[in-house]
């Protein structure tokens, strides 16, 4: 006799509306489950062939849910230190580029093309947009917005570096005692290692919400047997009782 799978899936404010329409599925198979557990007490005949393949899919999700949400949290917390590294607290690598592109303004020298390189490289950063990453809403995350997202953290930290690269070709001397071109050097690969370790794991997220969603699907086409099951012993009580 398969056992119950008990503790239904809970809706938390905090979930997304379809991180939502998964748990009320889940909910769902879970109350099948049991139905076709009190069907194999009532039938002389045993377990519903349907209901080791249900049971077997609710554990499998359970435990891949578990492993998305503990995925979820590694990425927030590499991401968050990798966002204030890039542009949110000082020292930065925005906050940087500015600070360095007004020293530079002082000693540019235009007409070269290491200068307009440097230049060109400047503005890029300034423009660069970095988003934040975009977690399910009606849908699973696409492998390709988890590259475009990463590629935009991995551009900054190419530039930053390519910048701190050109800048001795021109000879270029830092106003400001605060930084040196060698600290901001290490300052660059440490942010490119980071960034490195933070689409690992953006890709490992998406990995496991791929895995995620093809075993929901394999649940939908369980339910829709579970729920074929249950209405033919239905109809056979039934025709018994008339």
């Amino acid at each position: 006799m398969t056992a119950r799978v008990r503790q239904p899936a809970k809706i938390s404010l905090f979930m997304t509306p379809y991180e939502c329409a998964l748990s009320k599925k889940l909910t769902q198979a879970i109350e099948l489950n049991d139905n076709l557990s009190k069907l194999a007490k009532a039938d002389s005949n045993g377990a519903a062939p349907e209901a080791p393949i249900l049971h077997a899919l609710i554990r499998q999700i359970k435990t891949t849910d578990q492993q998305f949400d503990s995925q979820l949290l590694r990425y927030q917390d590499l991401y968050e230190k990798r966002m204030r590294l890039s542009n949110g607290t000082d020292g930065c690598i925005k906050q940087l580029n500015d600070m360095l592109w007004e020293d530079i303004a002082y000693q540019f020298k235009p007409g070269t093309l290491t200068n307009g390189l440097i230049r060109v490289i400047y503005r890029k950063i300034y423009h660069l947009p970095l988003q934040s990453f975009p977690l399910p809403k009606r849908k699973p995350v696409l492998h390709k917005d988890v590259r475009l997202h990463e590629d935009s953290y991995a551009l900054l930290g190419r530039y930053f570096s390519w910048l701190i690269d050109l800048l001795p070709m021109v000879n270029f001397t830092p106003v400001r005692s605060a930084y040196c071109l060698s600290e901001l050097r290490q300052r660059a690969n440490q942010f490119n290692t980071l960034s490195q370790q933070v689409m690992n794991e953006a890709e490992m997220l998406r990995s496991v919400q791929f895995a995620q969603s093809q075993l929901y699907k394999q649940l939908d086409l369980a339910m829709s047997a579970a729920r074929g099951r249950l209405l033919l012993h239905k109809r056979e009580a039934q025709r018994i009782t008339m």
